[in-house]
C-alpha cells in the first residue's frame, strides 16, 4: 500500500507542477483545434500563455516561495554539544566522466554543503546522510558520502542510510537511530516547513537549518519571464502540493 501511495504522489507531483500544467492546457487547446472548436481552442492556446508567462516571471515565483522560505531562518547560533547533523536526500546523476561537484544535483551541494558548515563547528558529531536510488543505479546516500569524504569528512564520520525514499521515510528512519536525541536537520529553505512537520509527527524536534534560498528578490530592474523564474515556480508548487497530499493521507487513515 505504501510503495502504492508513493507511486500515486509522484505522478501526481509531475502533472501538477507549472510546466506540467502548461502543456496539459497546450493539449487541450490542440484537442479542440482538431475538432474545429476554433473559441475553445483559442481558450486554452491562451490560457496555456499566459500561465506559462506568468509562472515564469520572478517577482511572482518568488511570492510564491517567500511564505515557504521565511517560516524557519537561517540557523547561527546552536548548543555545540548537538551529536548528529541530518543531510536530507535530493537528486543525482551518476556519471564518473563528470566530477562529484556536476553529478550531485543543485539543491543537494547547497544541503551537503550547509551541513558540513555546522557540522565542522560541532564538538564530536556524526553526519547522516539519506537517500535511495531511485532510477539512479548509485543510492543518493553514498554520492553525498563520497562527496563528504571529499570535502574532508572522515568516513566514520558518516553514517549513509540507503533504504528512505522520500521526507516521511527519512524521518521514520532516523527515528530508529536517534529516538529522542537532539540533531540537526538540513534541507532546502522551501522544503523545511513540510520537513518539519513530517518529522514533527513522527515526535522529533530537531533544530531546523533551511539553505538554498530562492526568493532572494529579482536584481533586474525589469524582470522578464525566464526558465529560473519557472524553476522557482516549481520548488514553491512541489511544496504546495506535498502539504495537500500531506493532509490528503491524515483525512484516508
Amino acid at each position: 500500500m505504501a510503495s502504492i501511495l508513493f507511486i500515486v504522489k509522484k505522478i501526481i507531483s509531475m502533472l501538477l507542477m507549472p510546466l506540467s500544467i502548461g502543456l496539459i492546457l497546450i493539449l487541450i487547446g490542440i484537442y479542440f483545434l482538431y475538432k474545429k472548436n476554433f473559441k475553445m481552442s483559442r481558450i486554452f492556446m491562451i490560457s496555456s500563455f499566459l500561465w506559462i508567462a506568468v509562472m515564469s516571471y520572478t517577482p511572482f515565483s518568488e511570492m510564491l516561495l517567500s511564505p515557504l522560505e521565511s517560516q524557519y531562518p537561517a540557523l547561527k547560533e546552536f548548543p555545540k554539544d548537538i551529536g548528529y547533523v541530518m543531510v536530507l536526500g535530493a537528486g543525482h546523476t551518476t556519471n564518473d566522466k563528470l566530477p562529484m561537484t556536476s553529478q550531485l544535483g543543485r539543491s543537494a551541494m547547497f544541503r551537503l554543503a550547509e551541513g558540513i558548515r555546522i557540522f565542522r563547528q560541532l564538538d564530536d558529531a556524526k553526519l547522516i546522510v539519506s537517500g535511495y536510488s531511485g532510477l539512479d543505479p548509485t543510492p543518493h546516500a553514498l554520492m553525498q558520502k563520497k562527496m563528504a569524504v571529499l570535502l574532508g569528512v572522515r568516513e566514520e564520520q558518516i553514517i549513509a542510510r540507503y533504504a528512505p525514499k522520500d521526507t516521511k521515510e527519512e524521518a521514520a528512519d532516523v527515528k530508529k537511530i536517534l529516538n529522542k536525541r537532539d540533531f540537526i536537520l538540513v534541507t532546502s529553505a522551501s522544503h523545511m516547513p513540510r520537513a518539519m512537520a513530517i518529522f514533527n509527527e513522527e515526535g522529533l524536534y530537531p533544530y531546523p537549518a533551511p539553505t538554498y534560498h530562492l526568493a532572494k528578490h529579482a536584481s533586474d530592474d525589469f524582470p522578464i519571464p525566464d526558465a529560473w523564474g519557472l524553476m522557482k515556480s516549481e520548488y514553491a508548487m512541489h511544496e504546495y502540493v506535498g502539504k495537500l497530499w500531506l493532509e490528503i493521507v491524515k483525512l484516508v487513515k
